[in-house]
């Protein structure tokens, strides 16, 4: 006998409750796995935000601090603090016409921002209680310079709970201080987020030390001129909110201030006095080194004269001559360029294959290439 069968309307319990199981192991064992790859994007998201922070303040610094310089008479440095530096810079302008020299043009630019600061708007320093600008600076037509002064300052970020979180700031001449990024970290044990260098007349470069800082345009002893690089030490900061702990990435970049020693003073004192004496040391003799061919090495030690470190600190290089003992003409090895340090070193690796009596020079020049009397030694018998 045929029967007919009726469809089937839906699951039976039992096959309803083993789905549901397979689906709730399923998420289970996803779900905890999505978790922790969420986790870790957004620790990735928050590390990669801390070191963008550092990186973009480094960046916006070093483009402006490697263009520093300015017309003759015009400082380079004219603050370097821990927490602060301004220097004079020709960044922007506002017509290739008016300012050909100028890094990048902005029509809308303000003209108070595209010149030298004005003294008639001088006003305190960030970070300061130093009046600048105390001169006017002219370009060599005698019109306005236009390298304006730039400050990069940090201040501390009193809503980041944080007493070691800053937010560093930009300004040009007197204008408002715009904001380049926040959550900038400076440890306490370190304390400074710009470091400063100056390089000696042997040629090593060394960090001034923090006591004898902030140095300032106009300061006699510690001399802002002398400064040949700047370390930007930048620490990007990131909240964990999950670990309940603060993440910390670090950016150091050294900027080397091409343009230094390249700003002359417009006027000078007194030519430069005669170096008291110039020693010669004789190095590096090899045996039968005239048959050779092979050179002699001479060590030239000086102790700086008047001007150098002092008042009116206008001398700016100390020029080296040879010559054999017999002849009357002398021959111009090199210089040096005065850094306020009071004892300089040259080393004479071009010395002639031949034997000989030879003499050594010094010239003492100030900003108007003015020299003062030649020094010269006794004579040295090279074998």
């Amino acid at each position: 006998m045929y029967r007919s069968h009726r469809p089937r309307s839906g699951f039976s319990m039992i096959e309803m409750i083993f789905a549901v199981s397979i689906t709730v192991l399923v998420f289970a064992i996803a779900i905890p796995f999505f978790r922790a790859q969420t986790r870790a994007m957004d620790a990735g998201a928050g590390r990669l935000d801390a070191f963008q922070s550092a990186r973009y303040a480094v960046w916006r610094i070093q483009a402006d601090l490697r263009m520093a310089a300015g017309d003759v008479g015009q400082p380079l440095i004219v603050q370097a603090a821990p927490f602060a530096i301004a220097f004079n810079a020709n960044r922007q302008g506002r017509t290739t016409t008016t300012d050909p020299n100028a890094s990048f043009y902005d029509a809308t630019l303000d003209t108070l921002t595209t010149q030298s600061w004005m003294v008639s708007r001088a006003t305190t320093l960030r970070k300061s209680s130093k009046m600048y600008p105390t001169a006017a600076y002219t370009d060599p037509s005698g019109a306005t310079s236009k390298s304006e002064t730039i400050q990069y300052f940090l201040h501390a970020d009193t809503a980041g709970g944080n007493a070691n979180l800053y937010v560093l700031y930009r300004r040009v001449n007197d204008r408002d201080s715009t904001l380049v990024t926040r959550d900038l970290y400076v440890p306490s044990d370190s304390n400074f987020f710009f470091r400063y260098y100056t390089t000696g007349a042997t040629g090593v470069t060394a960090a001034l030390a923090s006591t004898s800082l902030p140095v300032y345009w106009d300061d006699s002893l510690s001399r802002a001129d002398s400064i040949t690089a700047v370390e930007v030490r930048a620490t990007g900061r990131y909240w964990d909110a999950r670990n309940r702990a603060n993440v910390y990435r670090n950016l150091y970049v050294m900027v080397k201030l091409r343009n230094a020693f390249q700003t002359l003073p417009r006027r000078c004192g007194n030519a430069p006095p005669t170096p008291d004496s110039l020693g010669v040391t004789v190095e590096n003799v090899p045996a039968g080194r005239s048959a050779a061919g092979q050179k002699v090495d001479i060590r030239l030690d000086w102790s700086a004269v008047a001007g150098d470190s002092t008042t009116p600190r206008d001398v700016r290089d100390y020029v080296l001559y040879r010559k054999l003992s017999t002849d009357s003409i002398w021959t111009r090895i090199g210089s040096k360029p005065a850094r306020g340090s009071s004892n300089y070193r040259y080393q004479d690796f071009a010395m002639p294959v031949a034997a000989g009596t030879y003499q050594w020079g010094l010239v003492a020049r100030d900003c108007s290439s003015q020299s003062a009397v030649r020094t010269g030694t006794a004579s040295v018998a090279i074998p």
